[in-house]
């Protein structure tokens, strides 16, 4: 490798892992907020930092994505402010949606992230019709499409793989299969490994470790390119480990044995730890100033966007009509 592609690689991974640690620290910053009653919900995202980041860096920034509720640390890498995700958690006045989306339902349509979507996989037909509606003006964006494993026994993947495959539409399904679909195993959801699915609609699929952010990179690399140069759609089943609980409303304890602790080798932290200090790009002296940058970062954000006053409650009838009616003029009096 030459110099400049070394510095480059070195760069871009450096990047990469600083945000992993980012997404980390505010992941648990949330869950003690929650836990605190300062937040009402959250979905943590622990475990599958290193696999987002990995397709992230695949992306560019005119490419679309249709996430899902645990993306967050693909929303750091892409450059989305920490206070767009906190915001929104918090649902106050300078949250986008105004407090109207349930906690975990992120957006910023500055950086081509859609709106989450409550019910799974409902995500996967909208994206598969922006992958068409790309196609169809030739503007050469790819659409990226994550979702957990629990998504892939849905109609809504059956009709969206299908009509990806059959348009050879510009459209990448990444698969965040964290082994569980809340309490249910992924074992008992599907019996055909996910990625084999992919033959069924004859279109590529593939499985990649997603605790390594260098392979699940390349892997999504090659999918984009592909799509770019017209040869269809690719299903990745990118393979992590939900660390925490499906969310601050469950309790894996009560259905699950097998747990990943934090600081293992299979954290994807220690694990991206481990790949750059062995290319010589990071040291212990490094990854400290990075963990205590972070945690200023997050500790910071959060006390300003926590200062921040709920919506006024007459904007609950903002926004609705481009004119406001009769009734609903009534229904404010009666409120305010």
């Amino acid at each position: 490798m030459q110099e400049a592609e070394k510095s480059e690689e070195k760069s871009r991974l450096v990047k990469a892992y600083t945000a992993i640690v980012l997404a980390r620290t505010l992941d648990k910053k949330i869950v003690v907020a929650q836990r605190q009653g300062r937040v009402g919900f959250y979905t943590p995202t622990m475990g599958q930092e290193a696999l987002q980041i990995g397709a992230s860096m695949a992306l560019t920034e005119k490419d679309l994505i249709y996430g899902y509720y645990r993306d967050v640390p693909m929303m750091l890498h892409r450059g989305v402010p920490m206070e767009v995700i906190i915001n929104q958690i918090m649902g106050n006045s300078e949250d986008s949606a105004l407090g109207r989306q349930m906690p975990s339902h992120f957006s910023d349509k500055k950086r081509n992230f859609m709106s989450v979507q409550s019910p799974v996989a409902t995500n996967l037909p909208v994206a598969t019709g922006a992958a068409f509606t790309q196609k169809y003006r030739k503007t050469n964006s790819v659409v990226l499409a994550t979702f957990g494993d629990g998504s892939t026994s849905t109609p809504d993947f059956h009709a969206a793989m299908n009509m990806a495959a059959v348009f050879n539409l510009p459209v990448i399904f990444l698969c965040e299969n964290n082994g569980w679909a809340i309490s249910l195993p992924v074992e008992k959801q599907t019996i055909a490994e996910i990625w084999t699915k992919a033959a069924a609609y004859g279109m590529r699929g593939l499985r990649v470790n997603g605790n390594d952010v260098i392979e699940t990179h390349e892997v999504t690399l090659e999918a984009v390119k592909r799509a770019r140069e017209g040869k269809g759609p690719t299903l990745i089943d990118a393979v992590s480990f939900r660390m925490g609980p499906h969310s601050t409303s469950d309790d894996p304890s009560k259905y699950r044995s097998e747990t990943v602790e934090e600081g293992s080798d299979r954290d994807p932290v220690v694990v991206t730890e481990k790949t750059l200090k062995s290319r010589g790009y990071i040291d212990d002296k490094l990854i400290e100033s990075i963990k205590s940058r972070a945690q200023k970062i997050v500790d910071d954000k959060f006390e300003e966007c926590a200062k921040i006053p709920p919506p006024e409650p007459k904007s609950a009838f903002e926004d609705v009509y481009g004119k406001s009616t009769w009734m609903l003029d009534e229904e404010v009096k009666d409120i305010l």
